[in-house]
């Protein structure tokens, strides 16, 4: 049988938890009522349900324990129900007739999670001190926090440790066995703590990653991650060599074998060219250039590598190619700041703007934003002019156009 007055009691309490009355802010006294709609209860405007009368029974019993009061359509008593009306009084004994912590006790327990894990890492630390801070102005955290259920809140603060704490390469069911014994628990829970890292992380790139990226900025990876490369270079494999022009596509290195490669400085290229998109490294083919798929945002081992390539070859021009868009440029800024290395820009300036602009597409609100900020970055100063066109044309740019 189904229970109609937990229903509309569990619904006064939800609105009653989140009225001033229940915070103590209210100075006058404050009705707390639901209608009755075709939303809360269907059946009860059905013609050829017999729940209509199984309704008014048990509204009609909760009524007689003073819970709540029915309010009539027209005062027409056993009539037609209009709203319910809460009694504020009996709380403590609603709580108890439908086994239901106050919102307040809950908090609580939430609060308590909160400081017994912070000190533990900065991002964690960070949201933390979001979820208390909304919590103590009586604000929702149900985005991130289901109340009901510390427990979860729980796993996914130990989630968040192991994940921000992790040093060495591990896929991510291997991961989830060495913690929880499950291969799928973090698989469960992976994307919504993603979220979190990349919403109170500094690190602001990690808005506009996927959350498999975002793992693999922790060295925590699905499948293998592999680097691609082509063109002029070439490298010892335990005493092998590997010449990179004899394979006309290029070949792909398994991130466990990078720390295996040792490149050959006797055979240097006159640039290190790395790339966004994969079907502009396909297309590119530039003379005596080591050319690199990045494949959006770099990892950690991607970045180990782009180093050694460095170490061997600091002669060499080091130039980055992608999208002429926001997320092109701060990929472009990320590869810099992370690398150490002194990357120019290729084919993402004006010239190569104007030329496929007629292949673009529109900027939307948030790009024009961006735009402006970085316009104000001191490390986009040479692009500011390109900005400003791309605000006054209102066109960005895919990688991908310059290989049509």
């Amino acid at each position: 049988m189904k229970k109609y007055d937990e229903i509309i009691l569990n619904e006064l309490l939800d609105k009653y938890e989140n009225s001033l009355l229940y915070s103590g802010k209210n100075q006058r006294n404050q009705t707390i009522s639901v209608g009755i709609s075709k939303r809360l209860l269907p059946e009860y405007f059905d013609e050829t349900s017999l729940a209509y009368d199984m309704i008014h029974t048990q509204l009609l019993e909760v009524a007689e324990k003073g819970y709540l009061r029915l309010i009539w359509i027209n005062k027409k008593e056993g009539h037609i129900l209009e709203k319910c009306q809460l009694c504020t009084e009996k709380t403590e004994d609603i709580y108890r007739y439908l086994h239901r912590l106050p919102r307040k006790e809950m908090e609580e327990k939430i609060l308590e999670l909160c400081r017994s894990y912070t000190g533990s890492e900065p991002v964690l630390d960070r949201f933390l001190k979001w979820v208390e801070e909304r919590i103590l102005c009586g604000e929702s955290v149900r985005r991130y926090v289901e109340l009901e259920h510390p427990e979860e809140f729980e796993k996914r603060c130990q989630l968040m440790i192991q994940i921000l704490s992790n040093r060495e390469e591990i896929f991510l069911r291997e991961f989830s066995v060495r913690y929880w014994k499950d291969s799928k628990t973090a698989e469960k829970e992976i994307a919504g703590v993603a979220g979190i890292i990349a919403r109170f992380c500094e690190d602001q790139r990690f808005l506009g990653l996927t959350a498999d990226q975002i793992l693999e900025e922790y060295n925590i990876y699905r499948n293998p991650s592999w680097v691609m490369m082509k063109g002029c270079g070439s490298f010892l494999m335990e005493g092998e060599p590997v010449l990179l022009e004899k394979f006309c596509g290029g070949i792909g290195v398994s991130s466990r074998d990078i720390d295996r490669i040792v490149w050959e400085p006797e055979k240097p290229p006159k640039r290190v060219l790395t790339i966004e998109n994969l079907t502009s490294f396909h297309r590119c083919e530039e003379a005596e250039t080591l050319v690199i798929y990045l494949g959006g945002y770099h990892n950690q081992s991607k970045r180990v590598f782009l180093k050694k390539i460095y170490q061997t070859y600091p002669g060499a021009v080091y130039e980055h190619s992608g999208d002429i868009d926001c997320g092109g440029f701060f990929i472009w800024k990320d590869l810099c700041q992370k690398t150490g290395i002194p990357f120019g820009t290729w084919k993402m300036d004006e010239k190569a703007y104007l030329s496929g602009v007629s292949f673009g597409k529109e900027l939307t609100e948030y790009d024009r934003r961006e735009l402006e900020k970085m316009m104000e970055d001191p490390f986009f100063a040479e692009q500011k002019r390109l900005f400003e066109q791309m605000q006054k044309m209102g066109i960005k740019i895919e990688q991908e156009v310059f290989s049509v």
